[in-house]
């Protein structure tokens, strides 16, 4: 049995909660710290979305065609603001670069080694008790253009069959789409339900682990902020000022905020973790769907998420790492009412934004640091936080125990998700 270790997790976000948990579960010493509360920044507004076929890196060919129409509209899924360019150099240089087909299938190879394991990762939580409510199974993924949404479930198909699971479901046409789900708009022409795919309330998810990190007696330190760090002593400042922390390994996912500007992390420079931003709301509509529906189309998800739905949608790259925009939320909202009958006229709630650290080529980072061993980064899940978040942290938990990575019990190419 490995010795149980003192770890300190800095950032209580999704990567961060799951991180913990694993590692106390596992028998080791967690301190978790979080600048904010628990569960703050993408953790509790995002999809809950946990999928294997959906979850591919960003980068694709046809991104550089969104990328152009970000920078020259609002009224697009994607918005550049223009006074970010200079500071998104560097991410967008390597964002392009990634797009070419043959780095998109590598890429995509890459990252594949963490979705294979991503549904075996949630159903251990799972049986330790962690109830994954709040959602249910099936993305009803649709299009105005039928000839568009069979080139999308084309590509689902070879998904599920890399995988090893059943295949999405044939196209819906008109008449048949809408008595398969009465609640999407009559402009929707086609739509597809992948049945294996499954979301959850994240924010139930989040409550759940914090409740099993206080059983395992894991030391949460809320308001308290990561500032330095080098191979075995952390920095942080709190409410009471600035204090000293040993450890034997420390795990940064403080997400977007995982910068040179935490002293001792200057090797994740070269990395280029930019922060997009998200939105997301609530309504409660008279008739809620029977999926989670995304409108491939309108880059919009609606979620039928404990009794309400949640809007999710827009990716939007400013100076500031979160900065809400009444003008967005309103295009999100009539983005959805175009393809979702009944919630136009609905009052809006819990509208939210939350930072989404991307990375030039769409993985994730999970790797130590050069200059310091015993530090472990883990962030830039470009959206994927919560599908990839507790077998990120079965990656880390065998980092820490001074094996290589694993995934469900098999050792992975850690090297494209190296610093």
């Amino acid at each position: 049995m490995t010795a149980s270790q003192n770890v300190l997790v800095a950032g209580a976000g999704l990567i961060g909660l799951c991180t913990a948990y694993s590692l106390a579960r596992a028998g080791h010493r967690v301190t978790l710290i979080d600048k904010e509360e628990v569960g703050a920044g993408a953790a509790r507004g995002n999809a809950g979305e946990i999928t294997r076929i959906q979850a591919t890196p960003m980068p694709e060919p046809e991104q550089l065609t969104e990328i152009f129409k970000g920078v020259t509209t609002r009224r697009h899924y994607l918005n550049i603001a223009p006074v970010a360019m200079p500071l998104l150099s560097g991410f967008g240089a390597g964002f392009i670069y990634n797009t070419v087909p043959s780095k998109v299938r590598e890429n995509t190879r890459n990252l594949d080694q963490l979705v294979r394991g991503a549904f075996a990762a949630f159903d251990s939580y799972h049986e330790d008790g962690i109830s994954l409510d709040g959602g249910g199974f099936g993305f009803l993924n649709s299009h105005v253009s039928a000839d568009a949404l069979q080139k999308f479930r084309d590509g689902q198909v070879r998904r599920a069959d890399l995988f090893g699971i059943e295949r999405p479901g044939q196209i819906m046409l008109d008449s048949d789409l809408h008595d398969f789900e009465p609640v999407l708009d009559e402009h929707v022409r086609a739509g597809f339900v992948a049945n294996t795919e499954r979301y959850i309330d994240p924010r139930l998810f989040i409550d759940e682990l914090h409740e099993k990190l206080l059983e395992l007696d894991v030391e949460i330190l809320e308001h308290t902020e990561l500032v330095g760090l080098n191979n075995n002593t952390a920095t942080m400042r709190g409410t009471e000022g600035e204090t000293a922390r040993g450890f034997d390994k420390a795990i940064v996912a403080t997400g977007a905020w995982t910068t040179p500007s935490i002293e001792g992390l200057s090797s994740t420079r070269s990395a280029f973790v930019t922060s997009g931003t998200g939105y997301s709301y609530h309504v409660k509509p008279d008739r809620l769907p029977g999926y989670l529906l995304a409108s491939i189309d309108r880059k919009t998800i609606g979620v039928p998420m404990s009794g309400e739905l949640r809007v999710v949608g827009l990716m939007d790259f400013s100076s500031e790492i979160q900065e809400f925009s009444a003008q967005r939320v309103e295009h999100l909202a009539s983005q959805a009412s175009a393809f979702i009958k009944g919630i136009g006229d609905k009052p809006r709630f819990d509208e939210w934004t939350g930072p989404r650290p991307m990375t030039p080529n769409g993985l994730p980072i999970i790797s130590p640091t050069k200059q310091h061993p015993n530090v472990i980064v883990a962030t830039g899940h470009n959206m994927h936080g919560l599908s990839l978040g507790p077998v990120t942290a079965e990656v880390v938990v065998s980092m820490v125990e001074g094996r290589p990575g694993v995934v469900s019990g098999s050792e992975i190419d850690m090297k494209p998700f190296a610093l």
